[in-house]
């Protein structure tokens, strides 16, 4: 009975394993370690100002090599290569509707900011892109992905 009981115990575990890596995140593509697939953000900080109120620009992760967003008037997509800590954006199609000056002004320095990133953290809910375009970074706040 008691050798039963051990092999029942050993089915558990081991069924616990696979279902337990089952359920992991799979990830593929750049972004080895999956942090930015499928996660959206809102940016709250352009370098050393704050982003206008409405409508502030998006990041969104659909997939680990792609990249979506608005940059404050437009919407825009294109390709993202992550390695470990390290980012990089290749162009960015935007559409191109007429917009306010400041969304315009806002709008080219964020897209500039993007073209120029170089590394990135997570902390939390917070993600802080560093970029050749500015002294100070990017800094979103997360949100769910449209």
């Amino acid at each position: 009975m008691e050798r039963r009981f051990a092999r029942s115990l050993i089915g558990v575990a081991v069924l616990s394993a696979v279902v337990g890596c089952a359920s992991t995140r799979q990830t593929t593509g750049n972004d080895p370690q999956g942090l930015l697939a499928g996660t959206g953000w809102q940016l709250q900080t352009l370098g050393a100002s704050g982003a206008l109120a409405e409508p502030q620009p998006t990041l969104e992760f659909a997939r680990p090599d792609k990249v979506s967003g608005s940059g404050s008037c437009n919407r825009f997509n294109g390709s993202v290569t992550v390695t470990g800590k390290s980012i990089t954006f290749g162009p960015l199609a935007s559409t191109r509707m007429a917009c306010a000056d400041a969304l315009n002004q806002q709008e080219s320095l964020y897209f500039k900011a993007l073209a120029q990133a170089q590394w990135f953290t997570i902390g939390g809910t917070t993600l802080t892109i560093y970029t050749k375009a500015m002294d100070e970074p990017l800094v979103f706040s997360h949100t769910n992905p449209q």
